[in-house]
């Protein structure tokens, strides 16, 4: 009898840790997903970022630049900006899950 709930509770506990490291493997994944993701975004708005500099830089070379210099990193500032937020709202409705609206 006692080997019996033994063995019962060995195996219920052998299936929960089963479970259990399944569901970590998952998370890992997704994290580890969501990591390189992040680093490749990063990759691909410095390089956006050099480019939007020079467009700048090119179209605002006027006297007013000369004596003010931080103004085009200014207007780059707010073109990335502006870029951003609609790169972060069109993956959000992307990334959306319609389980969770129910």
């Amino acid at each position: 009898m006692a080997k019996k709930i033994i063995k019962e509770v060995s195996k219920k506990v052998s299936s929960k840790s089963i479970e259990s490291t399944k569901y970590l493997g998952s998370q890992f994944k997704n994290h580890a997903a969501t990591a390189v993701i992040a680093a490749f975004s990063l990759l691909i708005a410095l390089s956006w970022r050099d480019f939007i500099v020079k467009i700048v830089e090119e179209a605002t070379k006027t006297n007013l630049f000369a004596k003010y210099p931080y103004l085009s990193e200014f207007f780059t500032a707010i073109i990335i900006t502006i870029i951003a937020i609609i790169g972060i709202t069109i993956i959000s409705k992307w990334a959306k899950n319609p389980e969770a609206e129910q």
